[in-house]
């Protein structure tokens, strides 16, 4: 159901404006969601680190084989697929309670980086809550939302609105 529903979205005016932002950027750009969802690669970004997965993707829960393209919807019920080691194949995606895909490649670019923008979220689910206080004090933190997050006093900018208005007025500013 979830893939049914991920297939009819479509990318926004924000998804596009961060892909332009990749192509002026290039390698400077270090783009983490916490969505499972492709509709940052739909609107051109080529450079994601998909920190709770990739819903159209799957994986053995017993093997090491790579995670792997996977579209099925199973619009009928069908017997749980199984991998050639005989173990499970489950989306590739982050359940709660589970650790999140590369963190620590997402704590080296926090690390390093001078700006740090957060789109959309909560300021609630950790460690992602956790990353604007990272960063803080040494870089300039911009938060986008359509409503304030849990942790907004963490940020030196909180840009209320949709992300998809607000951001391409803010992409001139951020170098």
């Amino acid at each position: 159901m979830r893939r049914r529903v991920a297939s009819a979205a479509k990318p926004n005016p924000a998804h596009f404006v961060l892909a332009s932002l990749e192509q002026k950027l290039c390698e400077r750009l270090f783009l983490c969601t916490q969505n499972v969802d492709d509709l940052h690669e739909q609107a051109g970004l080529n450079c994601v680190v998909h920190m709770h997965g990739e819903l159209f993707k799957s994986r053995c829960d017993t093997c090491s084989r790579a995670p792997f393209r996977d579209t099925n919807t199973y619009d009928s019920p069908v017997e749980l697929p199984q991998c050639e080691c005989g173990g499970g194949i489950r989306p590739h995606i982050c359940w709660f309670g589970e650790v999140p895909f590369e963190l620590d490649r997402i704590f080296r670019a926090l690390n390093e980086c001078t700006v740090f923008m957060a789109v959309g979220t909560s300021g609630v689910v950790e460690p992602a809550a956790s990353f604007v206080a990272h960063v803080g004090g040494r870089a300039r933190t911009i938060y986008v939302g359509a409503e304030e997050p849990a942790n907004a006093s963490a940020f030196t900018e909180c840009h209320l609105g949709k992300a998809g208005e607000v951001l391409p007025l803010l992409a001139g500013s951020i170098q």
